[in-house]
């Protein structure tokens, strides 16, 4: 199975819209339920700094289809701050995960910032109950920084936050 990287498109608010609907999206974001498609189209719109990527791959129809996205944010305006980025959302389709998607999206960002954007510093936020997602951050170089506790709310609870960090200047 092949997965293809590339730019998201306004063309691909609506598959992403689907994406983002789905529960366990909602559990492992601060997305509220029932979103607007034209949020989605907003969001997919050009932003100064912010790299928004989608995986494709074959459908059961045989056609490409979007089956994951993420979001890169970086601060090329700010001097004291250009060399840091952080992975603002990953997601993949239910029917498509487990199948190295966010993978394939997370070492996109990775290329990106190491080989083209000269960040030396990537950073995210996970679910401390996220074990997944941590498992493939670590592998990608990531590490634990610290837990937020009570960071967010879903489903009438407060939740953990983990912030990781990739440093690519320090040992």
């Amino acid at each position: 199975m092949e997965i293809t990287i590339r730019h998201a498109a306004p063309e691909d608010a609506a598959a992403v819209h689907v994406i983002f609907s789905q529960d366990h999206v909602l559990d492992g974001t601060q997305r509220l339920p029932y979103a607007s498609p034209d949020y989605m189209r907003e969001r997919l719109s050009a932003q100064p700094g912010v790299i928004k990527l989608v995986a494709e791959a074959e459908g059961r129809d045989g056609k490409k289809e979007v089956v994951g996205f993420a979001e890169l944010i970086t601060y090329p305006d700010n001097p004291r701050h250009h060399h840091a980025g952080e992975v603002n959302m990953i997601t993949v389709h239910q029917d498509w995960q487990g199948k190295g998607v966010g993978r394939r999206l997370m070492e996109a960002m990775i290329d990106l910032a190491d080989n083209w954007l000269q960040i030396t510093r990537l950073s995210l936020i996970v679910w401390t109950v996220n074990e997944n997602a941590i498992r493939l951050y670590e592998d990608l170089g990531f590490r634990r920084e610290g837990v937020m506790p009570d960071y967010g709310f879903r489903r009438g609870a407060y939740v953990d936050a983990l912030m990781m960090g990739r440093l690519t200047r320090r040992g």
